[in-house]
């Protein structure tokens, strides 16, 4: 593995390879079986147009997409602001891992929840026949705690918005 690359199974290291500051997590874990080729499944999580489809918007609450940005490469950033019951909030943060169409695997931060540390996100994709096993793992900071069950149902809604444009 490059020192660009990271591992869900390597979160005390950054990208530089040196020991990250201990920090208290949680992990969280959504799966999901879409009808749809991995390359396909894999390109909406990159392509700005396509994350605004099912990422964000009226089907998570009140949420309008103000401005998607992204750099897809490994230690690339990206930056998606939105409006969300009136108040801009700006998610961001890195690609740490990019291996198309099989994982994918960011740092994410959101405005909103005032925290220090970004959560990790991997996603894992294993084709399986004329479907794709979506695998969704989270390490998420333990100051967030409070918002469990928020996150729990915002990722589950976006990976239900993302299932349903694929299947149409």
């Amino acid at each position: 593995m490059s020192a660009k690359q990271l591992s869900m199974f390597e979160a005390d290291k950054q990208i530089s390879g040196k020991p990250a500051a201990k920090s208290k997590s949680f992990s969280m874990s959504l799966s999901r079986t879409i009808a749809a080729p991995a390359e396909k499944i894999f390109d909406r999580w990159l392509i700005p147009t396509f994350v605004g489809n099912w990422m964000f918007g009226s089907h998570l609450g009140n949420e309008k997409i103000l401005d998607l940005k992204n750099e897809v490469r490994p230690g690339g950033s990206y930056s998606y602001s939105i409006q969300r019951n009136g108040k801009k909030v700006v998610h961001d943060g890195e690609y740490l891992q990019i291996d198309r169409p099989k994982r994918l695997s960011f740092s994410w931060q959101e405005s909103a929840k005032e925290n220090v540390n970004k959560t990790k996100i991997s996603l894992s994709l294993e084709p399986d026949e004329q479907k794709t096993k979506l695998k969704l793992s989270l390490q998420i900071d333990e100051a967030l705690a409070h918002y469990r069950e928020e996150i729990k149902q915002q990722w589950s809604e976006r990976l239900k918005a993302l299932s349903s444009q694929l299947v149409k």
